[in-house]
């Protein structure tokens, strides 16, 4: 953790009135230490900060992690918060309300008896949604190996090949490319599962004149990639090119609307209005997009509901969709970053309708 974290999160902190800050999502420890390992609880307790990992952690740990106070403990992190050197009487203690378990929540009564626990929300958030050029840089290599892979399995896809075979093939290349392993399930819905938002890879084999719409994306060095392209066996027919051609309207509209200080639920209208006026309103029923980072769904969120306001470093998702059921559907999505000038799209493979 570098000084200007430290500052800032110092300064959070005593926004909200609380003497320490316990983080125990582990997407969080690593945005805060850099600690790629699986079990740790970091106590923020300005100026300083206290780590706590398992024995299977002390080689790595001490490599990764700077500026903490390391504790090596038993794998029960919760139980050896009370060894710290800390004044725990009266302390007003932050706990991140949507990770914590109610389970961990009462062990912590139980240990800490004196202490005040206060549910917070975003407080580490409103950091992490704003990328440094670090960040970016990973995030970008994340969506250029992707977009390998993509190229890739592309070459080989035809009637026969079974849904899963191209979500394997997709995710080994991914690996193989230098990812540290897929971002989600690897979505592959072909014929009437493209319909299926969320429609992972299965066991159905492709036919031609199928749409089939592929959702994929990696981790490197911890940084999500999300894309999403929607592909035609064969010749498309003319209503494939034309909801196709409606998608790619609105994704294209949504991409340049992006800029600083916009709502997230204006950057949705853009896309929504062109989706409902071509009269599909009602076969777009998800949100226009999300942030991505050390989690590939993560905030800003593109939505009709969101409250955000989109800032410069915020890298989010731009994917509208029209499902139609018993037929299929299209989505096309790419990962833009904010900038002081307008969205940049990080996302280079080409969007027009491809027909293999």
């Amino acid at each position: 953790m570098n000084s200007e974290k430290i500052k800032q999160f110092s300064a959070a902190i005593r926004k909200h009135n609380l003497d320490f800050l316990l983080v125990t999502d582990i997407h969080h420890i690593r945005y805060i230490t850099g600690f790629s390992g699986s079990n740790a609880i970091v106590v923020l307790a300005p100026p300083k900060a206290h780590f706590l990992t398992d024995f299977r952690y002390a080689v790595q740990a001490p490599k990764e992690v700077k500026n903490c106070q390391i504790m090596i403990a038993e794998r029960d992190l919760f139980s050896e918060l009370p060894k710290l050197p800390l004044n725990w009487s009266k302390a007003k203690i932050g706990v991140e309300a949507a990770f914590l378990t109610l389970k961990n929540l009462s062990k912590l009564k139980d240990l800490l008896p004196q202490s005040n626990f206060v549910s917070t929300e975003n407080i580490i958030e409103s950091f992490s949604m704003i990328k440094d050029a670090e960040e970016i840089s990973k995030i970008k290599k994340a969506v250029r190996i992707a977009e390998k892979a993509f190229n890739d399995i592309i070459k080989r896809i035809k009637p026969g090949l079974k849904e899963k075979d191209i979500a394997l093939d997709l995710e080994y290349k991914m690996r193989a490319y230098g990812a540290d392993g897929p971002s989600f399930d690897t979505i592959v819905a072909s014929g009437q599962r493209s319909s299926m938002p969320h429609g992972r890879a299965s066991e159905k084999k492709l036919r031609k004149g199928e749409f089939v719409t592929i959702d994929f994306g990696c981790f490197y060095q911890g940084y999500a990639s999300d894309i999403t392209r929607t592909i035609v066996l064969g010749k498309a027919n003319e209503k494939q090119k034309k909801i196709y051609n409606i998608v790619l309207t609105a994704q294209k509209a949504a991409c340049k609307a992006i800029r600083p200080r916009i709502g997230g639920s204006e950057v949705d209208n853009v896309a929504r209005d062109i989706i409902a006026k071509a009269g599909y309103g009602d076969y777009f029923g998800h949100g226009l997009g999300h942030g991505i980072g050390l989690l590939v769904h993560d905030g800003p969120v593109l939505s009709p509901r969101s409250n955000d306001t989109l800032t410069p470093g915020n890298v989010v998702t731009v994917e509208p969709g029209i499902y139609i059921h018993n037929w299929g559907g299209v989505r096309i999505e790419d990962d833009v970053l904010v900038t002081p000038n307008g969205g940049q799209i990080l996302t280079k493979l080409p969007k027009e309708l491809i027909e293999l």
